[in-house]
């Protein structure tokens, strides 16, 4: 009886030892794949990252992009994710090799370089009647004046009936392109379904355009007759 008992007790430990056996080898696994994958899959993102440095006014090509694995928090703001989002864009700016890359550090290769009887100009606000909020960085875009007319003219700013609007001759329309978009935390305002201009990060706010100073007169001189505008936009990008 006492030998049975203790052929027992022996086979227990045995299977104790295989079971510490096997949780150990388990153990060892986990630890290898959370130090090898695990750590990357569950706690990084990935953002595009430049596997060269360029100088300013660089083309990106596919060849020059890579994805890098890093903790969320340490994104920048507008961090890209997506290659398609760069690719063919020109840089504004040097960017050293492996930096993240945010869409404010590229201009279209189809968009107007700023030249030196060029300038980045801020529409007020105020000047502006209507446009687009599927407007884009890098979209050409026109400036038609319209003016409320009769005697309630001081009175009525809504422009909510088209009665009582004066309209400008097509010649006196101000063709530009939009330089920058941004939101009312003053960050860009981009596409956020790829190339597609259905739904924006946020909504427009202020509109900054490439403009000579013959035409910040023009407008200028407009706005201080009363003038106002509806911004029209031709689609450059799609």
């Amino acid at each position: 009886m006492k030998r049975h008992f203790r052929g027992r007790r022996i086979k227990s430990g045995a299977v104790f030892s295989i079971l510490g056996i096997i949780l150990m080898l388990a153990s060892m696994a986990s630890v290898y794949w959370w130090e090898t994958k695990g750590r990357d899959k569950l706690l990084y993102g990935e953002v595009v990252v430049l596997n060269q440095s360029v100088e300013a006014e660089t083309t990106i090509t596919s060849d020059m992009l890579e994805f890098l694995k890093i903790d969320p928090d340490n994104f920048i703001e507008g961090a890209i994710a997506c290659k398609k989002e760069v690719i063919g864009k020109s840089t504004i700016h040097y960017i050293p090799k492996y930096s993240q890359l945010a869409l404010a550090f590229f201009i279209d290769e189809n968009m107007e370089v700023v030249k030196e009887d060029k300038y980045i100009f801020t529409v007020p606000a105020d000047w502006i009647v209507t446009f687009p909020n599927s407007l884009r960085r890098g979209d050409t875009i026109y400036f038609y004046p319209v003016k409320i007319v009769g005697e309630k003219e001081e009175e009525n700013k809504s422009f909510n009936s088209l009665s009582n609007i004066k309209t400008a001759k097509d010649s006196d329309l101000v063709k530009s392109e939009v330089a920058y978009l941004k939101d009312s935390g003053n960050r860009e305002v981009v596409s956020t379904a790829g190339e597609a201009r259905y739904d924006g990060s946020a909504n427009i706010s202020s509109i900054e355009i490439i403009v000579d100073y013959e035409d910040i007169s023009y407008l200028q001189s407009l706005a201080e007759r009363n003038w106002k505008f509806i911004i029209l936009y031709k689609d450059n990008i799609n």
